[in-house]
């Protein structure tokens, strides 16, 4: 029979930490489900590393293993995994993070409990630094508050991606993510509140490991910080024209349009001052850019006249919500 839940382990040059991350999906308690292995392309041994973990593995679930031929990116990659997956409910997981031993049990539980109507389950998610040490409890909101798109318009709710899981027929309706997508939980989050809903359950299931932005913080540079902003910025404009895609979808574009009208303004002003080849430009931008509050204007003209400051700011930040999570410096 299909396995009607696949738990997808998505990679990317994570050979020291990967064969973890397996062996956790592997050891899942539960009905006997699809594990789907796939690897982005990675230059390192990631994939020989599954390779040897899926070869040698002969317990109840079914072992696929995938490497894409080049390097897709998050958004990519997410698609082709969804599309080559055979469950009706998709289990996420990163190659760096550990899923504890009844994460798809007790996901299932939680779905079947719904009648198999909610679209999305999240879970909160145990904080765990880069060298495998549990620091706490990193805590998301609770989906269910979430019942129609008012509330979305209302407030977002805080959602972490390393602890979801997704329907099929959620893709299906919606279709692909962005190649650029690089905040896909909160699409799939939105897609759901348009659809049969979310909810969350109250126990962590996955080990989340700390790294990428918040580890680069420390050595954040003037030019790492432009960098950054550019990331930023153009992931930020990807994710809300596929808000607005998904919204003409589920016939709901003219309430999502004005709700995030504000945020897309500053993302284009964002793009427009990162295009101004000099001071005189960059100030131009700034002066004409009237449907931006004038302070957040003239803040965001400050840190790119001075990007060391705006770095620096930013060390601070990453470093006071280190020291608010306990962690050891």
């Amino acid at each position: 029979m299909k396995p009607r839940i696949t738990l997808a382990i998505l990679a990317y040059n994570q050979s020291r930490l990967i064969e973890e991350a397996v062996s956790s999906g592997l050891a899942q308690i539960c009905e006997p489900i699809e594990i789907l292995l796939s690897d982005d392309a990675s230059s390192d041994s990631t994939f020989a590393r599954m390779q040897a973990q899926a070869e040698a593995y002969s317990g109840p679930h079914h072992v696929v293993l995938r490497r894409n031929p080049r390097n897709l990116g998050i958004g990519e990659h997410f698609n082709i995994v969804l599309r080559e997956a055979h469950g009706e409910l998709l289990v996420l997981m990163a190659g760096d993070d550990i899923s504890l031993p009844t994460r798809v049990a007790l996901t299932a539980a939680a779905w079947d409990g719904s009648g198999g109507r909610v679209d999305l389950i999240a879970c909160p998610l145990i904080d765990m630094s880069h060298q495998g040490v549990d620091l706490g409890i990193l805590e998301v909101d609770d989906l269910a508050h979430w019942k129609s798109l008012d509330d979305w318009v209302r407030r977002r709710p805080r959602v972490i991606g390393a602890g979801h899981a997704i329907t099929r027929r959620l893709f299906e309706r919606f279709g692909p993510l962005p190649p650029r997508a690089a905040h896909e939980e909160e699409i799939n989050t939105f897609r759901a509140l348009c659809s049969g809903g979310a909810m969350t359950l109250r126990q962590p299931l996955v080990r989340y490991r700390r790294g990428g932005v918040s580890q680069q913080m420390r050595t954040f540079t003037g030019a790492n910080y432009l960098a950054w902003v550019q990331r930023q910025n153009s992931d930020q404009l990807a994710q809300h024209a596929q808000w607005l895609a998904d919204a003409k979808v589920a016939g709901v574009y003219d309430v999502v349009a004005a709700a995030t009208r504000r945020e897309h303004d500053r993302e284009q002003f964002v793009r427009d001052l990162l295009a101004a080849p000099d001071r005189p430009s960059r100030l131009r931008v700034t002066l004409d850019a009237h449907r931006v509050e004038l302070g957040w204007r003239m803040r965001k003209l400050l840190y790119f006249q001075l990007p060391e400051l705006a770095a620096n700011i930013r060390r601070l930040q990453a470093q006071v919500k280190r020291l608010r999570h306990g962690e050891q410096r």
